[in-house]
């Protein structure tokens, strides 16, 4: 049997659910004297149960499950984890028993993004409370531990000290003890929300959920709040918005904080009527709440909002909120918007608005603002059913971090300027031609291209068989186009009158495109069956091309 040495960590957590009589986790260690110290823990009966076994550094051990499933685990509790992360362990099923896992190769397939963040294994959605504190970036998350579907939501977390390479951190919320024990007839969880970081601690807001499989008048969704001083330990969560206002929908979630005058406001997900709205409340204090009136109310929008923001940026303020079960004229599902307007006396006035990302993959955008940048993370969705599953794989990831601007009322976005340090070797440097690259090792990198004048091209990202995805630009406009996958036929077009300049990121399965300088993005999700990449640009005026860089880019899980 393997064995396990803890090195400087000093609890085993694990996800642990019978499957048969008796079905428990097991932790034996040697003594000096020759004998032999077990601890055990049950596994949950009907679902999966977050135990915690002590543990001390630096000791060899014998980890085991029996009569048990085991979906997460992992080695925590040591004094320096936001710096070096947790140690994930696998089970070998040939005999039980647990090892360490290594980090590198666990990310490196084709199916695994190598610089964009994703969980260890298993289901990921909206990003959550990120912020800035003492030193570290941090990014939390909707996370299902034990499977690559939606399910009753935790929170995962996430630090980083540059917003590249990230470390994993333990598990933070689980779903009410009242909806694990009720799968059946219940559902929900600790949905999204939001952090207020200051120099001593950090405030958090988030939904809990409730309600019947299919949502309904009968779904309960409040607001609550916790507390950090280390983002290691966390506070008692107490409810500080109940129920939703007079009118609202019962979809009523996703809580964003801003600080703007003299008073706190939050901005929550909902809708007035039978049309998407965005509700504003305000605080004295952010801990006690008044509804004040709806921000914005969208008549295109027949659901709700989810995943509101609302932030001052460059001058103007600036709310974007996603769009449930929409579909726009081009066919895409559930996009984001922004809006950007004036706001004065708890009065938001839109004077612009568009797409936040035309590739329909980037959904439940959130920001935070530190020296001097917003920055925005989105959550790489798969409304297309596009997802790969295998056998430890992930489903879903995070965007590049991008910073955030607005021009002539236009939300403009780039990647942050931390993500060229993963520049790799030069694949490719020149202009006035074509361009036509195969076997791109890894199938991870970059490429920059700048145009005199308004160019007609075809360029290949990424292809499998009779699989492909493109960006065309012809009299049509700018847009994404795939082939041979349920996106099909679906028209992922920029909002931009001519293209000047790209910037396109491929990393295995997600394409993020950018466009004059941040005019438009788009994240495209394309699954492909090998580690080997190709870029192939086909201009119908190649002298047109004015200047063009290809890159690889390095992994960021290396450990």
């Amino acid at each position: 049997m393997k064995k396990v040495n803890s090195k400087k960590y000093t609890c085993l957590e694990i996800f642990a659910r019978q499957t048969g009589d008796g079905g428990r986790v097991r932790v034996t260690s040697g003594n000096a004297d020759g004998s032999r110290t077990t601890a055990e823990k049950p596994a949950g009966r009907n679902y999966f149960a977050w135990l915690k076994i002590p543990l001390k550094e630096n000791t060899d051990y014998e980890i085991c499950s029996a009569d048990c499933e085991v979906s997460l685990s992992y080695l925590s509790g040591s004094e320096d984890l936001l710096e070096t992360g947790v140690c994930y362990l696998e089970k070998d099923q040939a005999d039980g028993s647990f090892y360490i896992a290594d980090q590198a190769a666990w990310y490196d397939g084709p199916t695994r993004e190598t610089y964009h963040f994703s969980p260890w294994k298993n289901w990921i959605n909206d990003p959550n409370g990120l912020c800035w504190f003492q030193g570290y970036y941090h990014m939390f998350y909707q996370f299902n531990p034990h499977g690559q579907r939606w399910s009753n939501m935790y929170w995962g977390h996430a630090a980083s000290r540059d917003l590249v390479h990230w470390v994993h951190l333990p598990v933070v919320l689980a779903p009410q003890e009242e909806i694990l024990e009720n799968q059946e007839k219940v559902k929900g969880g600790a949905f999204s929300g939001c952090a207020v970081a200051s120099d001593e601690e950090v405030v958090f807001y988030l939904t809990r959920h409730k309600g019947p499989l299919q949502d309904g008048e009968d779904t309960v969704e409040q607001q609550w709040m916790m507390r950090s001083r280390d983002m290691i330990h966390f506070s008692e969560e107490t409810c500080v918005i109940g129920q939703p206002p007079e009118g609202a929908s019962f979809d009523f979630r996703d809580p964003k904080v801003l600080w703007a005058g003299d008073r706190w406001y939050m901005v929550l997900g909902s809708a007035i009527a039978g049309k998407g709205a965005i509700l504003l409340y305000e605080s004295a204090d952010g801990e006690k709440w008044e509804y004040a009136h709806p921000l914005l109310v969208e008549e295109r929008v027949k659901r709700c909002f989810e995943c509101p923001d609302f932030m001052e940026l460059d001058g103007q303020y600036v709310a974007t909120g996603a769009w449930m079960e929409h579909y726009d004229a081009c066919g895409r599902y559930q996009m984001c918007r922004y809006y950007t307007g004036t706001f004065r006396e708890g009065e938001f006035a839109v004077e612009n608005d568009g797409w936040f990302d035309f590739g329909s993959n980037c959904y439940a955008m959130q920001s935070f603002a530190h020296q001097g940048r917003r920055i925005s993370i989105g959550w790489i969705s798969d409304f297309y059913e596009e997802h790969v599953p295998c056998e430890n794989g992930a489903y879903g990831s995070m965007t590049i971090p991008r910073e955030l601007h607005v021009r002539d009322g236009k939300l403009y976005m780039m990647p942050v300027q931390e993500i060229r340090a993963l520049k790799g070797k030069t694949l490719y440097e020149g202009s006035g031609e074509n361009i036509s690259l195969s076997g791109i090792e890894g199938n991870a990198y970059r490429v920059r291209i700048g145009f005199s004048g308004n160019t007609f091209f075809t360029i290949l990202l990424g292809k499998d068989g009779e699989r492909s995805i493109s960006l065309v630009n012809d009299e049509g406009g700018l847009r994404i186009v795939t082939k041979g996958v349920k996106s099909e036929g679906i028209c992922f077009k920029a909002d931009v009158d001519e293209v000047r300049e790209l910037e396109i990121y491929m990393d295995r399965r997600v394409a993020e495109v950018y466009v004059n300088g941040g005019e438009a993005a788009g994240t495209k999700v394309f699954y492909n069956g090998s580690t080997a990449g190709c870029f192939a640009l086909n201009a119908e005026t190649p002298e047109n091309v004015v200047w063009a860089e290809a890159v690889c880019m390095n992994s960021i899980w290396q450990m």
